[in-house]
């Protein structure tokens, strides 16, 4: 189980973790801080859970989120003025937590857009962010990550063994989920510091440099149920997935440039950019 006490002496930060929540059982921690902030929790508090009855991933899906062996965690910030770069929020989490993973397991973390934390194209964490308003001044923003941590392959469900790992799986050893914890939230705080007052810019190169979706040719599921294919050639200033659609997607010859803020990516090819 997780250790409240330990990880309240491990927290270095300056303020994230003031105010820490641990649970055995949680059914969201995502849900569980979008209540306290409801309820005026302060900004910068943490919820953690050893388990998760009813985990959410993006699009409404269901994260795999059993007891003893991952990490499950939400972050609460709030702020008084309108994030001009709100987008980059999930993309600049992404980036921090797979430094963080980095510095614990020795391994090179990549991105799928827009936060899927992939190792050898595996999928070993995700990111969740949602953000509302609480008063008209007075704006909150969840950050909820997902981590798999000391879980072997056969563990997984039979749907995910063809596209999951572990940290353990990986590095060959367990790892210390609340050292991993503290590396997490610290550089969350950071990334968070650093979007808030320098802008998309102070990630943009690293989450360039991570992101295997760049380059790729995708297929793009959309809420609605629409789709499209095309290549993948950049990040817009707002976060958003730059997609030149192929032939067969446009009527317009050049094909025109277009934005992607949601949907399930597939890839389907690397094509080099021109």
């Amino acid at each position: 189980m997780l250790s409240l006490t330990k990880l309240a002496a491990l927290l270095p930060s300056k303020k994230l973790g003031e105010t820490l929540y641990v649970f055995d059982e949680l059914s969201s921690t995502n849900t569980f801080a979008m209540e306290r902030a409801k309820e005026h929790a302060p900004s910068a508090t943490v919820i953690l859970a050893d388990k998760q009855t009813a985990g959410r991933g993006r699009l409404d899906r269901s994260w795999f989120s059993p007891a003893e062996s991952n990490i499950y965690g939400s972050l609460l910030f709030f702020h008084d003025k309108t994030i001009q770069h709100l987008g980059w929020i999930p993309l600049m989490a992404g980036v921090a937590i797979a430094q963080a993973l980095e510095t614990q397991i020795g391994i090179r973390i990549h991105l799928k857009w827009p936060n899927d934390l992939l190792i050898a194209k595996r999928k070993v964490g995700g990111v969740l962010c949602e953000s509302f308003s609480i008063e008209q001044q007075n704006k909150c923003v969840v950050i909820g990550f997902g981590i798999n941590v000391n879980l072997s392959q056969s563990e997984f469900p039979q749907d995910l063994q063809d596209s999951a790992t572990s940290l353990q799986i990986q590095c060959h050893r367990p790892v210390d989920r609340e050292t991993l914890i503290m590396q997490i939230i610290t550089s969350l705080e950071k990334g968070w510091e650093d979007l808030t007052f320098k802008g998309h810019q102070s990630c943009l190169v690293e989450y360039n440099n991570r992101c295997t979706t760049i380059g790729q040719t995708i297929q793009v599921h959309f809420p609605d149920g629409s789709q499209l294919q095309g290549l993948a050639h950049s990040i817009g200033k707002h976060g958003q997935l730059r997609v030149t659609p192929s032939p067969s997607d446009s009527n317009e010859r050049p094909a025109k440039m277009r934005d992607v803020h949601s949907g399930e990516i597939l890839h389907i090819r690397t094509t080099a950019l021109q």
